[in-house]
């Protein structure tokens, strides 16, 4: 039986693994399967039947609350929501959400559920390599296609803020509202990674945390907006989004917290775009804010490659306020 590690979190997966997902939901002949290279955590892997191609996306993330100390195996939480937020964003917007996503509960053939859904057509890169594959004025049609997307997503609307639930597995109000969840996640990542953050810098967050109105509209949000989590495709002169993936983290909230991780992106690259891709979105933003989702989507990454096992190199002799400090500047211009 032939089988191939196809990322480390996947392991060894057999093409007669395969073949009986493509049997379970009549996707057609099993051809091959392909890694995929980008993302972080090694979920995703691309099918081809003999018609079609696919994406399987398995082994999901544990789970840890806001409360909770420690990470726990919850296999139904991650794929529940993404299939239900995909769903309601294809239902009721113009996102380009791969549709339909079948959702397999059961582990008997990988040992975990999974997710198996259309594969996207298009361009996946990062801020860097859209600099090499896309001349100028590609990219600028590219910015402001991102941003239309983004005000497009936000038609998808809630009564309140929440996400799914990691105990009931259903859309749970959030009892703090959108901006209180955000302050909350906040303070969570500055105790992780507190020995990171000097006293200055935890008392300058929370000057920002008070600046911040928390009477806000809901709209989806994606919560990780970024060229990596999207497909670029050309239609004739103009560039648009044709695929967006990767909704574990959607929830409904303040739509301009997924301004910052795309804005912030073309900040260190071309700021120009960061501007079109802005003003195509179209929405006022407030400052005080703006300023605590910089804070959020910033901190975020910072504590994520500055914890024990990871200290990336690209962070090492800099301050959180220091790196940031620029994003924060060119976020807060845009305004």
């Amino acid at each position: 039986m032939s089988e191939r590690v196809y990322s480390e979190r996947l392991g060894a997966i057999s093409d007669a693994q395969f073949e009986a997902v493509c049997e379970r939901w009549s996707l057609g002949q099993f051809v091959r399967a392909e890694p995929v290279t980008s993302g972080l955590f090694g979920q995703n892997v691309f099918v081809a039947t003999a018609d079609r191609e696919f994406v399987l996306r398995g082994a999901p993330h544990w789970v840890k609350d806001l409360d909770e100390s420690e990470w726990r195996r919850e296999d139904r939480w991650q794929f529940t929501s993404e299939r239900w937020f995909a769903q309601q964003l294809h239902e009721h917007t113009n996102a380009p959400v791969p549709w339909p996503i079948h959702h397999d509960r059961s582990d008997d053939i990988f040992g975990w559920p999974y997710l198996v859904m259309p594969r996207m057509p298009g361009l996946c890169t990062d801020e860097r390599g859209l600099v090499q594959a896309l001349a100028p004025d590609d990219r600028r049609v590219a910015a402001i296609a991102l941003g239309e997307t983004l005000a497009e997503m936000q038609r998808l609307t809630s009564p309140f803020a929440g996400a799914f639930g990691t105990r009931t597995i259903e859309l749970e109000p959030y009892p703090e509202g959108a901006v209180g969840r955000t302050v909350r996640e906040i303070r969570e990542m500055v105790r992780g990674c507190a020995d990171k953050l000097d006293a200055g810098e935890i008392a300058w967050i929370e000057d920002i945390i008070a600046g911040a109105a928390h009477d806000v509209p809901v709209t989806f949000v994606h919560n990780d907006y970024k060229l990596g989590n999207l497909t670029l495709l050309k239609d004739g002169s103009r560039w648009r989004v044709a695929g967006l993936f990767d909704l574990h983290q959607a929830r409904f909230a303040d739509g301009a917290a997924d301004i910052s991780r795309m804005a912030c992106s073309f900040l260190d690259t071309e700021p120009e775009l960061a501007r079109l891709f802005r003003d195509a979105y179209g929405k006022p933003l407030d400052a005080g804010r703006m300023a605590l989702y910089a804070i959020y989507d910033r901190l975020a990454i910072w504590s994520y490659f500055s914890r024990p096992g990871v200290d990336a190199e690209w962070l090492r002799g800099k301050t959180f306020r220091g790196w940031m400090q620029r994003y924060m500047d060119g976020l807060m211009s845009l305004l």
